[in-house]
Order: structure tokens, then C-alpha cells, then sequence
């Protein structure tokens, strides 16, 4: 059974998202702040924490469309093949996060001296073996526990409803 098959979906109700929409713009709004202290207590500052999902994004977003990637790769705790993976770059990190360049150079150096990115084949990724801490897997795992919450709450309010 696939996915479509399996999931009730979940689909924004156009006149409660219309009616709540302060109350949903004020969830969205805590959602992302908890987010980003999630990420924050890994590291010094919102920049950094920008560069960290930007790179996150960029190397692996075209992982979420591959259907055929290998049961063992499409979890964290096993490393993923660093060629497999879309390069990166200071100019593309900067693109995404909308910091300058200077600054975007200046903070990957100092995630890189801190060991938590690499520079691996010309790009730059995460260190290896950060993303198999468990701190990553909790930092997840927090992240997951705030999405059903936020879903539960928008559920609730009527902004979204099960198709």
C-alpha cells in the first residue's frame, strides 16, 4: 500500500484559515522560534542557525524525491554517501539565507573550525558523524513533537481539516 493510499490527508480549510488567520499567523510564528532554538543550542546565533538549515536544504531536498533511496539512507543514523548528496556553496548558502557573502564565509569557517561542517569535495556539508548524534536525532525528534502540535492546534481551530 502506498502513501496515498495509506494517509488521510490533511488540507487547509479555506474559510477557517480565513477566520483564524491571526491565531495561525501567532502558531506559525512560535513554531518557527522554537525551531530555531532547536538548532540554536547547537551553535552561536541565528545566523549560524540559518546557514545550518540552508545547507540542509540545499544538499539533501532532492533526496525527498527519490523513491527508490535505500531503506538504511532515509534515516539519519547511517551516513549518507557525500556524492550522493547536491553540492554547496558560500554563494548558494548566502542566496538561500539572504545574508552577504562576507558574512556567510566568515560564519561557515567558524562551523567549520567548530567541527560541526565540513568541507568535503570542493562543497560544504555537515561534519561527518554530526547528524548520528543523538543530540540530532533529540533536536528531531523536538521538531516532530512541535509539528503535531502545531497540526493539532491548527485541526482544532478549524484552519486545517482531514480531507
Amino acid at each position: 500500500m502506498g502513501w496515498e493510499e495509506s494517509c488521510v490527508p490533511v488540507v487547509v480549510d479555506e474559510a477557517g484559515a480565513d477566520a483564524h488567520s491571526r491565531l495561525t499567523a501567532i502558531r506559525l510564528s512560535l513554531m518557527m522560534l522554537r525551531y530555531m532554538e532547536h538548532w540554536r543550542v547547537r551553535v552561536d546565533g541565528y545566523d549560524a542557525v540559518m546557514i545550518l538549515v540552508a545547507i540542509a536544504a540545499i544538499v539533501a531536498e532532492r533526496l525527498t524525491r527519490d523513491n527508490d533511496l535505500e531503506p538504511d539512507l532515509k534515516s539519519l543514523r547511517h551516513p549518507f554517501p557525500p556524492e550522493r548528496l547536491t553540492p554547496c556553496n558560500v554563494s548558494s548558502i548566502a542566496s538561500a539565507t539572504g545574508l552577504n557573502r562576507e558574512t556567510t564565509r566568515r560564519k561557515v569557517k567558524e562551523l567549520v573550525d567548530a567541527g560541526v561542517l565540513a568541507r568535503i569535495g570542493g562543497g560544504i556539508s555537515f561534519a561527518p558523524g554530526i547528524l548520528q548524534q543523538g543530540s540530532t536525532q533529540e533536536m528531531l525528534r523536538r521538531q516532530l513533537d512541535c509539528m503535531v502540535k502545531l497540526t493539532n492546534e491548527l485541526l482544532r481551530d478549524g484552519t486545517l481539516k482531514v480531507s
